[in-house]
């Protein structure tokens, strides 16, 4: 993503990591993919994000190899959905460190919490962005679901998505 000097050619590896995930909508992205929001049109109503900028973060993703386009429909003009990649998948142990820091140090608008991680394997919440310290399990897709505080009754389970 080419919005700052790029830090791709750098030794350390957070900066390299940096030159593709430091957009913040890139990551707000990634969650929704997660989520299961993978159209243009759900993304772009989901985050309010404007087509031009949807369209280049998009682009950016899918060269950095983070999502794939995946076609989808047999109409006349060419239609794509976005899928996570392995390293897109790989994102979501930091996405989960994101919204557990940002839940501890930062305040909710409604006073509230925003987005609950819970192991699928054992039903807690996860205090931990990669590992269920109940069970020990990994926060893996298979092992991972998220509610929002939006629809706290609704568990997403990243494993379909």
């Amino acid at each position: 993503m080419t919005l700052r000097t790029p830090l791709s050619g750098l030794e350390c590896p957070m900066a390299r990591a940096l030159d593709v995930l430091g957009d913040p909508w890139a990551l707000m992205i990634l969650r929704e993919v997660f989520t299961g929001n993978r159209r243009f049109d759900g993304l772009k109503d989901e985050l309010a994000i404007a087509d031009t900028v949807l369209s280049k973060r998009l682009r950016a993703l899918v060269e950095a190899g983070l999502l794939r386009r995946v076609p989808y429909g047999g109409s006349v003009r060419p239609r794509v959905e976005y899928a996570l990649t392995d390293a897109g998948s790989d994102t979501l142990p930091v996405l989960n460190a994101l919204s557990q820091w940002g839940t501890r140090h930062t305040e909710s608008p409604t006073g509230g919490w925003n987005l609950r991680i819970e192991c699928l394997k054992c039903g807690q919440v996860s205090e931990s962005a990669d590992w269920c310290r109940t069970c020990a399990a990994p926060l893996d897709r298979g092992n991972t679901g998220w509610r929002r505080a939006g629809d706290p009754q609704r568990l997403i389970s990243l494993a379909a998505r």
